[in-house]
């Protein structure tokens, strides 16, 4: 896919200062915001695909979509349109925070994780998938590349292949306490509650695909390998095929709670009505970490 050159300003603004991700559709630029003085990633259509009204979608409904979630641990958009390139093309832009961090699987090769630190990145992501959940999306893509560690913390990118949860699933519901987590924010009274788009080519999806897959996350950072044969891994899990699961899990890992190897087997099991909602995913895991984290010497 041909990149625009470095140099190139969109909108008379944002100068584009170098390519830092590559997705089917579209390319994330680094940039610079010349009015503000900031630096700035922007996700802009390939030119090539300019005519494309299906592509032209996908980059609108990934900017609607994240930006509806309003997620502390979602980067932040801070406008979206269409600009003219140079040539005279007009191609679907998104401006959005720059994160600075690494995905998850750069650390993933160096081996599994120590399970605090598993659980912590698990735990933030499931507090996202009960915030989107709850606002009616799914996001039908989560992997490690798509999870940043990042200078403030863990970051959920790349809602391009995110739809609307199928009519009549269960969303999650936050419950007592959930506000009370670091990163949970409930729907706020008057927002905007109309329905996400659904994605052409997922359609309807449920909240239990998304817990599903973090399941298979946590088992990964838990034992630094998948449950899955690795030639079939990636498209079994993007697809969600039930008929395929991986076999219950067993982690049979010294030191790990019992707690934990529980919820890592509920939300891999079979059937999507028995997996937990995003939520009590969430709750459960931040518990964990609380249980874990040990107690402050007293001053006197």
């Amino acid at each position: 896919m041909a990149r625009l050159p470095m140099g190139t300003a969109i909108l008379r603004r944002y100068v584009l200062i170098g390519a830092i991700g590559q997705g089917g559709v579209s390319t994330v630029y680094r940039a610079v915001d010349t009015v503000r003085g900031r630096k700035l990633a922007v996700k802009i259509l390939a030119p090539t695909l300019a005519g494309d009204p299906g592509a032209r979608d996908d980059v609108r409904r990934e900017a609607l979509i994240t930006d509806r979630l309003r997620h502390p641990s979602v980067p932040r958009v801070f406008e979206y349109g269409d600009a003219p390139l140079p040539d005279g093309t007009v191609v679907p832009y998104v401006v959005l925070e720059l994160l600075d961090g690494v995905p998850l699987t750069d650390l993933l090769v160096q081996g599994r994780l120590d399970w605090p630190e598993a659980v912590r990145i698990a735990a933030t992501t499931a507090d996202v998938l009960a915030v989107a959940h709850r606002r009616g999306v799914v996001h039908r893509d989560l992997c490690a590349r798509n999870i940043m560690i990042a200078a403030d913390g863990v970051k959920i990118i790349d809602f391009g292949l995110a739809t609307a949860a199928r009519p009549g699933s269960e969303a999650a519901e936050p419950t007592p306490g959930a506000a009370t987590r670091p990163y949970f924010r409930p729907v706020a009274p008057g927002r905007d509650r109309r329905e996400p788009p659904s994605h052409p080519k997922t359609a309807f999806a449920r909240p239990a695909d998304d817990v599903y897959t973090l399941g298979v996350l946590l088992y990964e950072m838990l034992t630094g390998r998948s449950p899955y044969p690795p030639a079939v891994a990636a498209t079994i899990v993007a697809a969600g095929r039930a008929a395929h699961l991986a076999p219950t899990p067993v982690l049979a890992i010294p030191g790990l709670p019992p707690q934990l190897r529980d919820l890592v087997r509920a939300c891999m099991a079979k059937r999507p009505e028995d997996r937990p909602a995003s939520v009590d995913v969430a709750l459960g895991l931040w518990h964990l970490l609380d249980d874990a984290r040990p107690l402050e010497p007293s001053v006197n």
